[in-house]
């Protein structure tokens, strides 16, 4: 199995701002006030699943390539 870096997003290779990765004692991060889409998770490489969080720049081009989907680059290639 390849390692998980949970630090890292799991689609694009930069850094998800996860607090829960940075630090063990942290009770809430950025990401417990957005809903991230079925599709988008879909994504994720299953040796990552549930390991690592996707990052907001992720996010954010996932939701904008679905308003419209010619104006977004696809998050997975980064």
């Amino acid at each position: 199995m390849k390692e998980v870096h949970t630090a890292q997003c799991p689609l694009c290779g930069g850094p998800n701002h996860c607090a829960l990765a940075a630090d063990p004692n942290a009770t809430e991060c950025w990401c417990d006030s957005v809903v991230f889409p079925p599709e988008l998770l879909a994504r994720i490489p299953e040796d990552a699943a549930h390991r690592a969080c996707v990052c907001p720049r992720c996010l954010a081009q996932f939701e904008e390539s679905q308003r419209d989907p010619h104006s977004a680059s696809d998050p997975q290639s980064g």
